[in-house]
């Protein structure tokens, strides 16, 4: 169970004799493990002996490895965005590391709950970030049982470790208390993304949505923004993607004092447009370089971090703004109309954003016990 093989047996000459032997990796430890499998007085009789373990289907080459497997089915995945082909690719690379030596018709269910039990041993890997190298590897064990290469898959009944060692990063904010996004938001006042910036603390855009986001998306005199595409980015490269569901695809209705600081951050953006002169760029994008160029993610991120550290407020990203502006939507909610419509502005399902701002209820059910409290009569004895 511990030691598995990764290849055909060859045959070496190794002073006055001549030995059999397959490479391998030790299955608990992922080291490479060669085995001899005998020694002869010939070449011939050596290579005779060899011929005889391939042929009695001990070993396999590289088309039966796990690694192949794993590499042509994430290669394979042509029906998703860029940034999920992204994800597939990086799983796949953690997989083919520890597993990939390893025949498919050799890898057990043991094997698989070792390799998720290290991960999650390691401290290196998030609950979320190996829940997606296990549904990789299932989904391309279950491809290999449907195209009859596997009778079963040894992954598909392999749970979640239970406790997963806690990654060591720099600690974030959840989300930003009131006060904090106020004195951000008057931090950043003079920059030229701060008006676009408050869609993301307010409501909620994705830095994608934000940064895809056109005038001609932006409706001022009914102060509305359609969310219609995103811009992502991969291997350095800029991705338009469209938007694929009705609630990604939505309107996003704003107040009136936010819709006439998109109108002035138009006219300075237009102010910026004529100082570009023949260098502008129209790409007709609400949040743009000096020269109507798109924004990159990871140029965004740079400076929002840089803000960020101007207002002294606690280290937060692009989601976490997104995070902020929800975790307050829920908190303010007065009854269940208003956490639905929370998640349609957000592009949430109602049960998931339920799921994923519970923290945010507490004190909504204080609402609810001080209005029950209100309307209960004392009784007399």
């Amino acid at each position: 169970m511990g030691w598995k093989p990764t290849g055909q047996p060859t045959v070496r000459r190794q002073r006055d004799r001549w030995v059999v032997r397959v490479d391998g990796i030790d299955s608990e430890t992922g080291k490479h493990r060669p085995r001899q499998l005998g020694t002869y007085s010939s070449r011939r009789s050596a290579q005779a002996a060899a011929s005889s373990f391939a042929a009695a289907g001990e070993f396999g080459g590289e088309r039966g490895t796990v690694g192949l497997l794993v590499e042509e089915w994430a290669a394979s995945r042509v029906d998703v965005g860029a940034n999920t082909r992204v994800m597939y690719e990086w799983a796949a690379g953690h997989i083919v590391r520890d597993l990939g030596a390893i025949r498919i018709d050799r890898l057990d269910r043991q094997d698989v709950a070792r390799w998720l039990d290290g991960l999650a041993a390691g401290g290196e890997l998030s609950r979320r970030s190996i829940q997606i190298l296990r549904m990789v590897l299932r989904a391309a064990l279950a491809d290999a049982v449907e195209s009859g290469q596997l009778r079963r898959s040894p992954a598909a009944r392999v749970g979640m470790p239970r406790q997963i060692a806690k990654v060591d990063r720099e600690p974030e904010a959840d989300a930003w208390t009131e006060d904090e996004v106020q004195r951000f938001l008057d931090a950043i006042a003079g920059h030229r993304w701060a008006v676009p910036v408050q869609l993301c603390v307010h409501y909620g855009l994705r830095r994608s949505e934000l940064l895809g986001l056109r005038w001609s998306d932006v409706d001022l005199h009914n102060g509305v923004v359609r969310i219609e595409r995103g811009l992502t980015e991969v291997h350095g490269q800029r991705h338009w993607t469209d938007a694929k569901t009705a609630r990604f695809r939505r309107p996003v209705p704003i107040d009136p004092a936010t819709a006439a600081a998109l109108a002035a951050h138009r006219k300075y953006q237009l102010e910026e447009r004529l100082a570009a002169g023949p260098r502008w760029s129209d790409h007709d994008l609400v949040v743009a370089t000096k020269t109507g160029s798109p924004v990159s993610p990871t140029n965004f991120n740079r400076t929002l971090q840089r803000l960020v550290s101007l207002a002294d407020v606690p280290r937060l990203t692009s989601h976490g703004l997104r995070h902020t502006a929800a975790t307050h939507m829920v908190r303010h909610a007065d009854d269940i109309g208003e956490i639905r419509a929370a998640a349609d502005l957000l592009g949430h399902s109602p049960d998931m954003l339920m799921r994923t701002y519970a923290h945010a209820l507490p004190e909504s059910v204080r609402t609810v016990t001080d209005k029950i409290g209100r309307r209960v009569q004392p009784t007399s004895r």
